[in-house]
């Protein structure tokens, strides 16, 4: 049967591109709608182009034929015409842009994408075929969760969008790979782990203080049954050691080799909760049903929200949040005054409420 997007338009390509978001949150968050359209186009050859940092979390699903990873010499202005030119060679006749940026709709078009499917914002409007307009009020961008936004997409090219469930996947490979790191680290599966993740790519404004991490770490591993475990991005060493250094239980710090993307699925799958920042790893936990505390100072968890049901979110009202300010002008309130107390006692009733393992 044919199928039609909201232009009436029949939409049957045989070769399909889709442009991933480049934070690894959205990415994750965009697995309901990378899902969704591999079934409304089963018969597409479909390349998923995404940024090679943020390839591993995709690694293994199977919702794509071909990856093509966009480096950093890809951003700049030379790199984007030969990333257009060696898309070129796959003559798409769709593309799909789940990144927002101009540049990315730009590559589409220099590469004769046939059609190109994405939202109408960054002065991209042009480059489009097919338009989406964001929810907008009174010209501003009205807070819609990531999810939803990227489900849009799916669902105006005839996708059955009912199944909202973020996914992630790993081979065994990958788990025979983390075995051999739990020996090397110190992980003891065997006790209920208890991630944290003190680090956001983002900025400094996202991180709750190193000294309140320290304190729910104590707190919550006098449990002889538990382990923490503190996770960071090979960039953020340095606050993995200090909760390590502040805590004055005993803390498995990663600092001096850090999971890669991929190991990190397998530690969150593992884990009986995450205790993280508002970052990419607390959509690894939705994705696998692990239980998360996810601590929000500067932004406004409207922009993520995925309705995870064993996730808490925990904030405190002040004046200046959410500013979306990526370092903080003045003296970081929003996460200073958040007190350890809370974050464990969330901490405590996910455990409780929802053992896993």
């Amino acid at each position: 049967m044919n199928r039609e997007n909201t232009s009436g338009m029949t939409l049957e390509p045989s070769r399909m591109l889709m442009m991933a978001p480049s934070w690894i949150g959205d990415v994750v968050m965009a697995t309901p709608a990378f899902r969704s359209l591999r079934e409304r186009f089963a018969g597409a050859r479909i390349t998923l182009a995404i940024r090679r940092n943020a390839r591993p979390v995709l690694d293994d699903a199977p919702w794509f034929d071909d990856v093509v990873e966009v480096s950093e010499a890809d951003h700049s202005f030379f790199g984007t015409f030969r990333l257009a030119k060696r898309l070129h060679r796959e003559e798409f006749e769709l593309g799909v842009l789940f990144a927002n940026s101009f540049r990315t709709a730009l590559v589409m078009r220099l590469a004769r994408v046939g059609r190109i499917f994405g939202y109408r914002r960054d002065f991209r409007g042009m480059l489009l075929s097919d338009r989406i307009e964001p929810p907008r009020e009174d010209g501003k961008f009205v807070p819609t969760p990531a999810r939803e936004y990227y489900l849009e997409l799916a669902r105006r090219l005839g996708g059955d969008v009912s199944n909202r469930a973020m996914q992630l996947f790993y081979r065994d490979e990958v788990a025979r790979a983390f075995e051999a790191f739990t020996r090397r680290r110190g992980i003891d599966c065997s006790k209920r782990l208890i991630v944290m993740n003190p680090g956001a790519s983002f900025g400094s404004s996202k991180c709750w203080p190193v000294a309140h991490f320290a304190q729910a770490a104590d707190e919550l591993g006098a449990d002889r049954n538990v382990q923490v475990v503190v996770i960071c991005a090979p960039s953020e060493r340095e606050l993995a050691r200090a909760v390590a250094d502040h805590a004055q239980s005993e803390v498995v710090s990663l600092h001096e080799e850090p999971a890669g993307l991929d190991l990190l699925k397998v530690l969150i799958d593992r884990a009986a909760l995450l205790i993280t920042n508002d970052t990419g790893p607390r959509h690894y936990a939705a994705a696998f049903d692990t239980p998360v505390v996810t601590v929000f100072g500067p932004t406004d968890p409207r922009w993520s929200d995925t309705g995870f049901e064993k996730e808490r979110i925990v904030r405190i009202d002040v004046e200046c949040a959410p500013c979306q300010l990526k370092r903080c002008p003045i003296d970081h309130r929003c996460m200073r005054l958040l007190k350890p107390e809370r974050v464990v006692d969330a901490a405590r009733e996910l455990l409780d409420k929802h053992p896993k393992g």
